[in-house]
């Protein structure tokens, strides 16, 4: 990306903070900037058709994309809220969308955001639908380092396939494992 590129984007950037709870984006809404988490835990979310919420996505890592479609102009498909206190830096969609028009640059970095988003979604709809409960768990403790700490077990339940129930008793019988 060319340095005239990176000067437009960080003109047309500022970090926000959010508090636990807070709400960045609801479904339907079309996003007004390109958000990328700086601290804390974000997750996108979505009312299933029993009138619950469904956790899609945690984001924990500097540099996540909370932008929830592909499409920069496309209506949101989820919520997005802070889990804990979080920091963004929120990128003006439009400066976005005009330097996609232009920049060989911050296209390919799109591009391969957009594949971390797609292996992402993929490693996690194979685990969910291939692997028992125990096993769900076990990987989201290995590939989300201490957010089992802060985001609530329901969520986290939810996010790997299961009820919190049997979350709640899968972490009682690896107790009971360590003991």
């Amino acid at each position: 990306m060319s340095d005239e590129d990176v000067a437009a984007l960080a003109a047309a950037s500022r970090i926000q903070h959010f508090g636990k709870g807070d709400q960045l984006v609801s479904v339907g809404e079309v996003p007004t900037a390109v958000t990328l988490l700086v601290s804390g835990v974000a997750r996108g979310y979505y009312i299933d058709a029993a009138g619950k919420d469904a956790t899609d996505c945690i984001a924990w890592r500097p540099g996540e994309v909370l932008t929830p479609a592909a499409g920069l102009q496309t209506p949101s498909p989820v919520f997005f809220e802070a889990v804990s206190a979080i920091d963004v830096l929120m990128i003006d969609m439009k400066c976005v969308i005009d330097l996609l028009e232009t920049s060989l640059g911050l296209n390919r970095l799109y591009n391969l955001l957009l594949l971390r988003s797609w292996d992402y979604h993929w490693a996690i709809k194979r685990v969910v639908s291939q692997c028992k409960a125990k096993d769900r768990y076990l990987w989201f403790l290995k590939e989300f380092p201490g957010v089992v700490d802060i985001v609530p077990g329901r969520h986290i339940a939810t996010f790997l396939g299961m009820t919190p129930v049997t979350l709640s008793r899968l972490r009682s019988a690896l107790r009971a494992e360590e003991d």
